[in-house]
């Protein structure tokens, strides 16, 4: 139940919060100039954008509600403007758990005109509705909901713009799914694989476009980094990749399987007809502003198709050593490697560890008009101006190692390679550091001193390796606790003693750990940050390995370098991390 004050009309009476405006215009006691006055009154709107928004008003110029000029014009937020309507009419907000999960109203309301008026009916008897509104002075909507009353009561309650159409995106495509789930179940599936018009019919049709733009836009406004649809026995299941944890959002029925997988199928160009052979492609979409590029990847399962959508965030993305939680003297290291005119430069770490963006903020770091920069990626993922960027197309002979070849020959002082994935590669790229260029690439291994074996392992003398090697960085991701919720806690020595660092433990017994708010979804984490190790290859360093002091991680802690844990102890001492977390990743 609502705990706030009821307000029950019929249609014959005044409708809204004692509703007195008498042209029937607004579902609000106050028309537009008192509201604005109010606001004034109340410190939300400064005088001058009183005075603004009356000539604006009083000039009939505009279409827009009161609400929603305010909102466009930056004067004031929609949370003081809400509040001020709850406070003085005694209304709650609305949370997000109080809205509904089923479709209520479609017999007094159609869809559309919840649409457009972002309405959402939160009950319905035969005496009573109950809707949520975001904007009282919004045009027709007064009249439209006298029309629906009929001789019913109703009940108005408020909510935020973005969270009732949200609300609306749910019960919608429910109801969508429901009329798609009983078409799909008077066709035979086995006919409907052969038959691949049917199947592109269907696709096209608006349920099963709605379902998967709800899908994709949800991962978008959770900040997710790929979208995992997978196939299983009696569902087909939807999990968010977010801050590096999968998290399941959605089960959806499996007759709905053909039809959603074709329609991703067809939005990235691949071939709806081939079942039976991993396919990869890729689209680009816009949502709210914001423009993303997404990489999919198809492959056959025993239940079905599973598909991976990585979601690529064009302008979102920050490419500076602060913002991706780089201790001070590791960032210092890093940048004495960047200042050599010629060497090799390796960044480590497994998948989804944070390589590419490291390497990205290394080149944004040295990107100026006196130099030459090239890069060869498998994808490009990020787009990034005064750079020379190569998409990797294996098929067509452009491959690391060929693309490398032709790109020595134009000169570049800089050349960024997105993996050493083979030998060859790795052999033109440590000779190329050797003759006057700076490499940047990333190698798969789980430390800074292991990448020195790596090296040797694809083929590259050791002696090379020494000459051409400035420094690696090894890191990882770990969340990043939300500064809303998160709150002291005792850590106990058995956790710490699980690390086999010499960790000065009495200085971080208090430390923090997750709670969980609606700004970090419940999960207690918002956003990721690097912990790393950074082996700095100097002359001495080099001197000591060539007159046999072979044991390469004692020399790198000699000459400077912090060993992962540690340094993701740094950040939890700041409060930035928990224990669990660094637990989580660095022993997982």
């Amino acid at each position: 139940m609502l705990n706030s004050i009821e307000y029950n009309y019929k249609k014959s009476d005044p409708i809204g919060y004692c509703m007195a405006d008498q042209e029937n215009k607004y579902l609000f006691s106050e028309n537009e100039i008192d509201f604005i006055e109010s606001l004034n009154k109340k410190n939300i709107l400064k005088t001058s954008d009183v005075q603004k928004l009356n000539v604006i008003l009083r000039s009939g110029k505009t279409d827009l509600s009161v609400i929603q000029l305010i909102l466009n014009l930056g004067l004031a937020s929609e949370t003081d403007m809400l509040s001020y309507i709850s406070q003085s009419n005694g209304l709650r907000i609305l949370d997000n758990a109080q809205y509904p999960t089923s479709l209520f109203g479609d017999k007094s309301f159609n869809t559309q005109f919840l649409r457009e008026q972002n309405v959402i009916v939160l009950s319905e008897t035969d005496e009573l509705i109950e809707i949520c509104i975001n904007d009282p002075f919004a045009s027709g909507l007064y009249n439209a909901v006298t029309f629906a009353l009929g001789n019913k009561y109703l009940k108005v309650r408020l909510g935020f713009k973005k969270d009732i159409s949200e609300a609306l995106d749910r019960v919608l495509t429910g109801n969508d799914d429901k009329t798609l789930v009983d078409k799909f179940d008077s066709i035979d599936e086995v006919l409907l694989e052969k038959d691949i018009q049917q199947l592109k019919e269907l696709a096209s049709e608006a349920p099963v476009i709605k379902i998967v733009n709800s899908i994709i836009q949800e991962a978008i406004h959770k900040n997710s980094s790929d979208i995992h649809i997978e196939p299983h026995n009696h569902e087909l299941k939807v999990r968010n990749r977010i801050d590096g944890v999968l998290i399941t959002v959605q089960e959806i029925q499996m007759n709905l399987s053909a039809a959603i997988v074709s329609r991703i199928k067809i939005l990235s160009s691949l071939d709806i007809a081939q079942r039976r052979v991993p396919q990869d492609g890729r689209f680009d979409i816009s949502i709210d502003g914001q423009d993303i590029d997404i990489r999919t990847s198809v492959i056959p399962t025993i239940h079905g198709e599973s598909i991976v959508l990585r979601l690529l965030y064009k302008k979102s993305i920050s490419f500076d050593f602060e913002s991706l939680g780089y201790a001070e003297k590791n960032k210092l290291r890093i940048l004495q490697m960047l200042d050599k005119p010629h060497g090799l430069i390796l960044v480590t770490g497994p998948t989804g560890s944070g390589k590419s963006t490291t390497l990205y903020a290394m080149l944004q770091q040295i990107n100026n008009a006196e130099k030459k920069i090239v890069s060869v990626e498998d994808p490009v993922e990020y787009k990034i101006d005064g750079i020379n960027q190569i998409q990797v197309h294996s098929e067509i002979g452009v491959s690391f190692s060929n693309a490398l070849r032709a790109i020595v020959r134009h000169d570049p002082e800089v050349i960024m390679v997105g993996e050493m994935r083979d030998s060859e590669t790795a052999e033109i790229a440590v000779r190329a550091s050797m003759t006057g260029h700076l490499i940047l690439t990333t190698l798969h291994t789980n430390t800074a001193v292991s990448s020195i074996e790596r090296l040797i392992d694809l083929g590259v003398e050791k002696t090379f390796v020494f000459s051409s090697l400035i420094g690696v960085v090894a890191q990882r991701l770990v969340r990043r606790l939300c500064d809303h919720c998160k709150k002291p806690v005792a850590t106990s020595h058995f956790i710490l003693d699980t690390f086999e660092e010499d960790i000065d433990t009495d200085s971080i017994l208090n430390c923090h750990e997750p709670t969980g708010c609606e700004l970090c979804n419940f999960t207690g984490y918002k956003g990721r940050l690097s912990i790393c190790e950074v082996m700095l290859v100097n002359e001495d360093f080099r001197t000591e390995v060539t007159t046999g002091n072979s044991n390469i991680n004692q020399l790198a802690m000699k000459y400077g370098m912090t060993s992962m844990v540690v340094d993701g102890f740094e950040k939890v001492k700041a409060g930035q991390t928990s224990i669990e977390e660094l637990f989580r990743v660095v022993l997982e």
